[in-house]
């Protein structure tokens, strides 16, 4: 047995729960087996040794030999029909006898045994062809039909037997046979029965009996017992005129033809069992040929010896058995000495085997070892990712934190001063300069942080029914500073009827402002930028082209990879990290839809389609409508903690500007003196603390006042956000934080 066979056999047995796939991966290693000083090559299946490639040839050629013999034996049964039909034909009689005797081979016999003989040798490959099946089907058919209508003539006693011989070969064969040389009974039977077993080769009873094996087998007993009555000599003593013998080359044919038969067919049935590999098998096919021939060829040369003169009866007789015991008992012990070398052989394959197993065995235990450390290491080296992978987190929401809450005050500072018509507009428009590279600064943060969730696969969606149109719209106004500082031009057709999208407003906003401001970044000044809608397969569609610098065929096959931002000198000239759209993919993915882009190369322009699934439109509540944010009142008394001291220093000096009364403070100590003596309507608290956490400011707040809570923070992952709502805070400001959005939330929560 083969080495990776024994091998995937014990491994199944120490560990069943691994897979099949598995186990034969590792056995097919060619180095699985060096560190235990082990050559593979010595696990091998000895089939490479001479002995074994002789017995391995040896088999191929008894297979080979079992699978033409059928088609052997027809072919004989054809020799012999075509030897006796030349002999009639040319009134040669040695031919129509064979040299085998004195009664002549009938003609119509030697037709039938062409016939069945044909038959034979279409039929003995398995996978014939439907058209050679047919043809040995009709052959078989005209062999049958002639052993009946015999059979028929001889039944009624009509006389039609010797009329067939002349009317089919009268014309040819001028001496017809004579009455000895006719088609007898036992012939015409023989003619039925090796018809009706060609025809039934195939068929096969429910409890697996073929009745060709049957008519064969009857077929072959009619024939040995013809040639047991020509080998001692019996037709001298039988003939009759209505009862004569069959011609001896009838006999070896429809023997011939009665063997092909049953090795025709020799997988199923009780052949099946003769032809196996076992014992039983070896016996069968010993014994049984000899049971047969021994004593018909011991008969046939007792017979001749004594025409001879050689001997008289007596000695014949005891000459004869003695034969038989010497020649049955040679053949015996040959059998024998076969068995008891298989035998032998069995029982070292045993030991060889139950030895192959023992090194199996101590190969998977020590296999089982390798892979048990092997399993540790993994285990420990994914203990180790697993903690990279926190701290690498960790270092990202610490970066975003320590890079956000510097810009707080700055962006703060510039859009409470670029608002002031007091001030110069020149002046204005740099402040405005300052606001948008703020906005530009927080929002390359928010990529980095975003790529990380979605990579994760932690990005959270809340649909809504949206209107698509009027998010572009919201969209536009946002980079309209933008627009209007390079002086493009924006042609907005958005004609599509069905505009409503199942989607998170804020996600897909963030896919048009990152789609609309890459328009705006790549298109020189005095170009122009067009935004189309339309509906196609029930999906809204929506174009955002420019006249840009265009993209690359090249180029527009990996746009939406992550850093993707083309050539170096686009990244130099233009600025940014390549995550915009590699976050709009992912984002549009997750809503079902697609996005994609097209491009006649480079200085063409570019337009990007975004593909999103649309819905039917849903009555809106009138009271949904957006109403005017009053002003605050005096009264509203906000708590203020930020560990910051220009960002505390700014919102304190912006809230209380707008009306707010506003009490500050810079960590969690002074905050707690503060809800102490005092009462606040709201608590706005920065959660990462110098000796405390927000979390903890919250906590301590709601157990002494009824207030509400609005976090801000640089931490802005999902599970930061989570963990301000459990702590009791209704909103988590991301920072850098936006003041008019500070401003009405507080003033929502004073209605």
């Amino acid at each position: 047995m083969p080495q990776a066979t024994l091998a995937q056999n014990k491994t199944r047995a120490i560990w069943p729960h691994q897979s099949e796939k598995t186990l034969s991966s590792i056995l097919a290693a060619g180095d699985i087996f060096e560190p235990f000083g082990t050559n593979q090559a010595a696990f091998r299946c000895d089939a490479a040794q001479p002995g074994k490639l002789f017995d391995n040839l040896n088999q191929q050629l008894k297979a080979h030999i079992k699978q033409i013999s059928p088609a052997i034996a027809g072919a004989i049964s054809i020799a012999i029909g075509i030897i006796a039909l030349t002999g009639w034909a040319f009134h040669i009689a040695l031919l129509q006898t064979l040299g085998l005797g004195s009664i002549a081979m009938n003609p119509v016999t030697a037709f039938v045994v062409i016939l069945a003989g044909g038959t034979l040798v279409l039929l003995s490959d398995r996978h014939a062809s439907h058209r050679r099946i047919l043809w040995g089907r009709v052959l078989a058919g005209i062999a049958t039909a002639v052993g009946v209508s015999r059979l028929l003539c001889i039944w009624y006693g009509c006389g039609c037997g010797n009329f067939l011989d002349r009317w089919v070969f009268g014309c040819r064969f001028q001496l017809g046979p004579t009455h000895t040389e006719s088609i007898d009974i036992k012939t015409a039977l023989n003619m039925l029965l090796a018809g009706s077993a060609l025809l039934l080769l195939d068929v096969q009873a429910r409890r697996g009996h073929r009745p060709a094996e049957a008519l064969s087998a009857v077929s072959g007993t009619i024939a040995i017992l013809g040639l047991v009555a020509y080998s001692y000599n019996l037709i001298a003593y039988y003939p009759t005129p209505t009862w004569f013998p069959t011609a001896l080359p009838s006999v070896l044919a429809f023997l011939f033809l009665a063997t092909g038969t049953l090795l025709a067919r020799s997988d199923k049935g009780t052949m099946c069992v003769v032809m196996s590999d076992t014992a039983g098998g070896l016996l069968a096919r010993r014994l049984i040929p000899l049971a047969i021939l021994l004593p018909i060829f011991l008969g046939a040369l007792r017979f001749v010896s004594e025409n001879v003169g050689l001997h008289g009866f007596q000695f014949g007789a005891a000459h004869t058995a003695i034969a038989s015991m010497i020649l049955f008992f040679a053949a015996t012990w040959w059998t024998v000495r076969l068995l008891y070398r298989a035998d032998e052989e069995r029982k070292t394959a045993e030991v060889e085997r139950d030895r192959i197993a023992e090194h199996i065995h101590v190969l998977n235990a020590e296999l089982e070892q390798r892979v048990a450390a092997r399993t540790a290491e993994l285990h420990k080296l994914n203990d180790e990712l697993r903690l990279a992978s926190k701290a690498k987190d960790d270092f990202l929401a610490m970066l975003s934190h320590e890079l956000r809450t510097p810009l707080t005050p700055a962006l703060v500072t510039a859009t409470y001063l670029a608002e002031d018509e007091s001030l110069a507009p020149a002046f204005r428009e740099e402040l405005a300069s300052i606001q948008r590279s703020v906005q530009l600064e927080a929002r390359l943060i928010d990529d980095l942080l975003d790529l990380t969730r979605i990579t994760r696969g932690k990005i959270e969606l809340h649909a809504e029914d949206v209107d698509a149109h009027a998010l572009l719209r919201g969209t536009l106004r946002i980079v309209e500073n933008d627009l209007r500082h390079k002086h493009l031009n924006v042609i907005v057709r958005c004609e599509a009827k069905r505009h409503h999208v199942s989607a998170d407003p804020v996600r897909l906003q963030q896919v048009f402002w990152n789609l609309l401001n890459n328009a705006v970044k790549f298109t020189d000044r005095s170009g122009r930028i067009e935004i189309n809608s339309d509906n196609r397969d029930g999906a809204l569609l929506i174009h955002i082209s420019d006249t840009g610098i265009g993209i690359d065929q090249a180029k527009q096959v990996r746009i939406f990879d992550a850093f993707e931002q083309g050539e170096t000198t686009t990244r130099r000239q233009f600025g940014g990290l390549g995550l915009g759209l590699a976050i709009s993919r992912n984002l549009v993915e997750l809503h079902g839809g697609t996005i994609s882009v097209q491009s006649d190369g480079s200085g063409k322009g570019a337009t990007f389609t975004v593909a999103l699934p649309c819905v039917e439109l849903k009555a809106i509540d009138p009271t949904d409508q957006l109403t005017t944010t009053p002003r605050p009142s005096v009264d509203l008394r906000v708590l203020l903690v930020e560990d910051h001291a220009d960002t505390l220093r700014v919102l304190s000096s912006i809230l209380t500007r707008d009306g707010f009364r506003v009490r500050t403070a810079a960590s969690l100590a002074d905050a707690r003196k503060l809800l102490d003596c005092e009462s606040f309507d709201v608590l706005v608290t920065d959660i990462g603390l110098p000796d405390g956490s927000g979390y903890q400011l919250m906590h301590v707040a709601r157990q002494s006042q009824s207030l509400r809570g609005i976090a801000i923070s640089g931490f802005g992952m999902e599970e930061d956000v989570r963990r301000s709502i459990e702590a009791g805070f209704e909103h988590h400001l991301i920072k850098p934080i936006d003041a008019q959005q500070l401003e009405a939330l507080l003033t929502a929560a004073q209605n």
